[in-house]
């Protein structure tokens, strides 16, 4: 016997992020009478991500008011309740039932759904070595991972950053800030081979061994080690393509950044259709197989009219999607199109990158590096697919449009004399 629904929601928002905050609210401009509900996992109201690595990390802002106003959250507390927006806190959903449209919850509610929209992110990899579980090994997903990390950085203090993604690259930006002494342990060869080219990534990395930081490309962490207070002492490597000599780093606490596991179990175990590489399976309107049920942020694998099939882990994402997914799912007719962005910020240097980077693209400098200031354009195919701003975002709606487009170059891209947009066709 299935369980009764104890009430019906017009429109039930499963995940507690940015993506689903920013679905209520793209919800509620389109109707104001509906009933809203977020289902978050998480104690805190719903926060942005970006600046756990960064300026929350360092202290420049702090965990009180809204993001881009000196604090994280989406929006302050009073919004929800002035919006009718209920927000459940602590609580995961269990269990879909797509035909009944219900959702249970682990505290034992049931609820009716009108629209669903699951949100559910993704959780911090974890690496299969002894000692992962020690005290003061780190991930960072949440706030409260941040706050762990955040408290044990001091001047001082040896961290080992493990991972020279995005999320290890910031990291480890801030705790050199904080004055700590840290060691960035990659297996790949140097920093993002996949997405620059060898003379950007020596760029990055320059960035960070002239403010001290240890680089140790092309090794993998084969183990954490106790100290004699039974947290992590040391982190034990070895060479990537040679696991047969392993050498000790010793160390206060180390950081591991080395991607997240897309959260698809609840979808999955509801019969919807998951990409196993990218997430919960959706249309161009961001919905799933099931009948009023649809997925936004960066669990939902869309299809994209340059990658094909594809999730995005990224900030500017989960707002985009949402707001699609919201627009749709109150009645709206819109497809989702949306040229990936990402940004970072490491020390004084703001990145942001827009398109479908790959190192397989010919990678035209346009600017000074020496300066910090530049513009790296991908050509692939033919056509411009991705720009890596560094200080120098002054063209990026241009690029956009550009690469939306699939602009074909017909000058020298890298001669910033000239005007960006003669360049192109």
């Amino acid at each position: 016997m299935q369980p009764q629904a104890e009430r019906t929601i017009d429109y039930l928002l499963i995940g507690g992020g940015l993506a689903a905050a920013t679905a209520a609210e793209a919800i509620r401009q389109r109707d104001g009478q509906g009933t809203i509900l977020i289902v978050g996992s998480e104690t805190p109201m719903p926060y942005n991500r970006p600046p756990l690595s960064k300026e929350y990390l360092h202290a420049e802002i702090n965990d009180a008011g809204v993001y881009g106003q000196g604090g994280i959250y989406v929006q302050p507390d009073e919004w929800y309740d002035a919006n009718n927006v209920e927000v459940l806190r602590g609580v995961t959903a269990q269990k879909v039932d797509a035909k009944a449209k219900t959702v249970s919850l682990d505290d034992g509610q049931v609820i009716s759904y009108g629209k669903l929209l699951l949100a559910t992110g993704g959780r911090p990899r974890r690496l299969s070595v002894p000692g992962m579980d020690l005290p003061g090994v780190h991930v960072l997903r949440t706030l409260a991972e941040a706050d762990a990390i955040r408290e044990a950085l001091a001047p001082g203090q040896r961290v080992v950053v493990v991972g020279s993604g995005f999320i290890g690259m910031e990291t480890a930006a801030s705790a050199l800030q904080k004055g700590c002494r840290v060691t960035i342990v990659e297996p790949l060869p140097r920093a993002w081979p996949q997405m620059v080219s060898p003379q950007i990534s020596d760029f990055f990395q320059r960035q960070f061994s002239e403010r001290g930081a240890t680089l140790r490309y092309g090794y993998s962490v084969v183990g954490f080690a106790e100290n004699k207070d039974s947290g992590v002492g040391s982190v034990r490597i070895a060479r990537a393509d040679d696991y047969s000599q392993t050498e000790e780093i010793p160390c206060d606490l180390a950081i591991v950044g080395v991607g997240i596991q897309l959260n698809t179990e609840l979808a999955a175990s509801a019969g919807l259709a998951v990409d196993e590489k990218h997430g919960i399976v959706v249309n161009d309107h961001l919905q799933t197989d099931a009948a009023g049920v649809y997925a936004a942020g960066d669990v939902a694998a869309y299809p994209d009219p340059i990658a094909g099939r594809m999730h995005f882990e990224h900030w500017d994402n989960a707002i985009a999607s949402a707001q699609t997914a919201a627009a749709n799912m109150t009645g709206g007719d819109e497809i989702y199109r949306h040229v990936p962005y990402f940004f970072s910020d490491q020390f004084d240097l703001s990145l942001n990158m827009l398109g479908y980077p790959s190192s397989e693209a010919q990678i035209t400098v346009r600017g000074d590096m020496g300066a910090k200031k530049f513009t790296a354009l991908y050509v692939q195919d033919g056509v411009l697919r991705a720009a890596l701003m560094v200080n120098d975002d002054a063209e990026m709606d241009r690029l956009r449009d550009l690469i939306a487009a699939q602009a074909k170059p017909t000058g020298d891209l890298s001669d910033a004399s000239q005007d960006l947009g003669s360049l192109f066709s």
